[in-house]
């Protein structure tokens, strides 16, 4: 992980928020897809995997919590 890989998640974290729902959505969770396949990030959270990767958890709930159900 590179701090440029994480920060083009971010910028594109940011264009999504702006989007209408229900795509704002649908987007998030393609989002969420995607870091999960680049970082390798487990089906269960794994304390250790937190530790090691604070920023790419931080942005992942961030993405998470702002879906809407």
């Amino acid at each position: 992980m590179t701090h440029k890989e994480l920060q083009s998640y971010r910028n594109r974290f940011e264009e999504i928020k702006k989007s209408d729902e229900p795509i704002r959505t649908r987007k998030l969770a393609s989002l969420m897809s995607d870091l999960e396949l680049s970082y390798n990030i487990p089906v269960f959270a794994m304390a250790v995997y937190e530790k090691n990767n604070p920023e790419v958890m931080a942005l992942y709930r961030e993405v998470s919590n702002a879906r809407t159900f």
